[in-house]
């Protein structure tokens, strides 16, 4: 027999579908970080972020006999918590999802203490890619996270993001060119 933990995000999806409650719960589990850190990214208010989170998971829930059609569960919680927050933050403004698209904030401070120990780089080169990863445009920011921090595909982003599959392509090309030139530009000095 089968540990919880055994399970793949498939099999857990197969579950959910047929209507076993854990299944759900195990399935928040697996996300719930991600999911908190990635709407961290758009507000700093917790409790939206969690209120939203329960919403997804609810919504889930209520949509389970469909859960079978969803291929992958992170991307899929990921694009819902994305448009959920997105949406709740501009309730009033009654404007869509895509046209939000230039207009939120997207916070992320990458995490330059991990890159130290990982990289054993030195306090001062430490503080060169703080600043120049802060040059990166809002847009940059956000797809260097899925790309790199969720390892999300080019075309979830494209989705996730309301862009076509050549501007998921094009915006990351520029944001790692970016980030050579005003690597290098810093290093440098």
């Amino acid at each position: 027999m089968k540990k919880n933990s055994d399970y793949s995000e498939g099999e857990w999806m197969l579950r959910l579908q047929q209507g076993e409650a854990n299944a759900l719960a195990s399935l928040m589990r697996i996300h719930y970080n991600d999911l908190y850190n990635y709407g961290s990214r758009f507000t700093k208010d917790g409790r939206l972020i969690k209120d939203c989170i329960q919403e997804v998971f609810i919504s889930l829930w209520q949509r389970r006999e469909t859960a079978g059609n969803i291929l992958s569960p992170k991307y899929y919680l990921l694009r819902a918590i994305r448009n959920k927050i997105l949406k709740t933050l501009n309730k009033n403004a009654r404007i869509s999802t895509e046209q939000l698209s230039e207009e939120y904030d997207f916070f992320y401070e990458f995490s330059i203490e991990k890159m130290i120990i990982e990289k054993q780089m030195s306090e001062e080169k430490a503080r060169k890619l703080k600043k120049t990863l802060s040059l990166l445009s809002k847009r940059q920011s956000e797809i260097i996270y899925l790309k790199f921090y969720q390892h999300l595909d080019h075309g979830q982003i494209a989705e996730l993001m309301h862009v076509s599959r050549q501007s998921v392509y094009n915006l990351l090309h520029e944001a790692i060119h970016k980030l050579r030139s005003l690597w290098h530009a810093e290093l440098a000095h």
